[in-house]
């Protein structure tokens, strides 16, 4: 028989999993870039496209994202995460299904360009994870959700495989209608809603997921934060207290001026230039190309089905490790892909001007490593790290500024990477992200924010500075 604490940890994988399956749409965006790029150079293709025009397919979705993710993430706190996810569904079901049907170049163009306006809205579902997960299992669900891009990816790569592309847009905008259906099933997070003051709603929250709250009428009404109608100190599920912070006459200005939002956000946007400047992004963009320019000899097809599963193990093996230290993670992901990409590297300067270099097929493995180890921090924690940072009354506009700014970056790095091959070549340019793995590695070491076993409240307090500390209030609960 389950006991409740089972019962509950069932019920926030339910609802994680719901939220996260969005994700796997994205992961599929993601992927249809290996699956339509080499059909379109197949000779009976119904459309042909050169190499610049192949750039723009593929970073197309990364355009429009930092629309979408101000918009949604305005939306989120406005509306709540979970109908602002909803809305996300109505770009991808639209852009989706003009691919099942697009004849034209302008009509893949189209069709890519409207999944960018869902495509960086990630940050909604990371909030509703960090606000309704414990803090010493927040983690591992955080993980869920990158789990559910790696299942799209490989999804994207198997129905690329044996079918055409028409065919496996057509089966992602199904999947987009049944995605908008599922959240109906799952409740608003309980902090939303009484940062909302919907105080009765918020009580039948917490009862659906299981959170035990002692003499809830005695807790304090908490004051309406500035620039936004709503915030409140997190409920952690280790105590039954409420902190909140009385500075109820701080600006709008002062608000987001305050070292509890520009530190978070400067430490977001360097672990996004890290992120995107190690390479990740284009192997999975290019995945196809950058096998053939580095002499794999594995078709293109199957070595992205491999990377998917190197992906997928690292994402799972990953979730053993839940409990570490952020900082230790991101150290070794860092180190891990620098090794295995520096192997790669090497390989192409050991061998330069041979026709016919050896074990070529074995040069897969490093890739698949360089993708295992990114898996434990370089790739999902720059995202999940908004989550976890940014203070209650701005989580959901910052969370929208910094995934703009990631995917911006992406759609550079996404943009540029044929470019510099050309001016540079293809060894020069891994090496570059080689280098960068490396500087990931001591990013991570000495710079980046620790908020592995802390309440969101403790992580907010940590970037405030020493004066505010001292003049910060706490109103608790007497609870006999």
């Amino acid at each position: 028989m389950l006991n409740k604490i089972s019962i509950v940890e069932l019920k926030l994988f339910f609802t994680t999993s719901v939220m996260s399956f969005q994700q796997f749409i994205i992961g599929g965006v993601f992927g249809f870039t290996a699956v339509i790029l080499p059909q379109l150079e197949l000779s009976d293709a119904i459309v042909k496209v050169d190499s610049d025009q192949a750039s723009w397919i593929a970073s197309l979705p990364l355009l429009l994202c930092p629309i979408g993710s101000l918009v949604f993430g305005y939306l989120s706190d406005r509306f709540g995460r979970k109908l602002s996810l909803q809305l996300t569904y109505v770009p991808l079901l639209i852009s989706w299904s003009l691919l099942s049907n697009a004849e034209s170049l302008n009509d893949i163009y189209i069709g890519r360009l409207l999944t960018g306006l869902a495509t960086g809205t990630g940050g909604v579902i990371y909030v509703y994870i960090a606000e309704t997960s414990p803090t010493d299992s927040r983690p591992f669900f955080l993980l869920i959700y990158t789990l559910f891009v790696g299942l799209g990816l490989m999804t994207s790569a198997i129905l690329g495989a044996l079918f055409h592309w028409h065919t496996v847009a057509a089966v992602y905008a199904v999947m987009c209608a049944i995605g908008f259906i599922a959240p109906f099933f799952v409740p608003s997070t309980p902090m939303w809603l009484r940062s909302r003051k919907r105080e009765e709603e918020a009580r039948l929250a917490e009862k659906w997921f299981g959170f035990q709250l002692d003499r809830t009428d005695d807790l304090p009404t908490l004051p309406p934060p500035p620039c936004a109608a709503a915030a409140m100190a997190t409920l952690t599920r280790a105590d039954s207290t409420v902190g909140a912070i009385m500075d109820t006459n701080v600006s709008c200005w002062g608000t987001y001026t305050s070292p509890t939002v520009w530190k978070p956000t400067l430490a977001s946007l360097a672990f996004f230039c890290c992120q995107q400047a190690s390479g990740f992004y284009v192997l999975l963009f290019y995945s196809v190309d950058v096998m053939r320019d580095c002499r794999v000899s594995i078709d293109g097809m199957t070595a992205a089905v491999y990377l998917c599963a190197a992906r997928l193990a690292g994402t799972i093996v990953s979730l053993v490790f839940q409990s570490a230290r952020k900082r230790t993670l991101t150290t070794v992901s860092g180190l891990g892909m620098c090794v295995s990409m520096s192997t790669v590297v090497g390989y192409l300067y050991a061998f330069n001007g041979v026709s016919s270099p050896p074990a070529t097929d074995l040069l897969i493995v490093p890739f698949m490593f360089y993708v295992f180890f990114a898996m434990f921090a370089v790739l999902p924690l720059p995202w999940s790290a908004c989550g976890e940072m940014f203070p209650m009354a701005v989580k959901g506009t910052m969370n929208g500024v910094m995934y703009s700014c990631g995917y911006e970056l992406m759609f550079g790095a996404i943009k540029v990477y044929p470019m510099m091959v050309d001016m540079f070549g293809i060894r020069a340019v891994w090496t570059a992200c080689a280098c960068t793995c490396f500087i990931t590695s001591l990013f991570g070491a000495f710079v980046l924010p620790e908020t592995t076993g802390k309440t969101l409240n403790e992580i907010t307090d940590g970037f405030r500075s020493s004066s505010d500390k001292a003049r910060k209030k706490i109103v608790k609960p007497q609870i006999p």
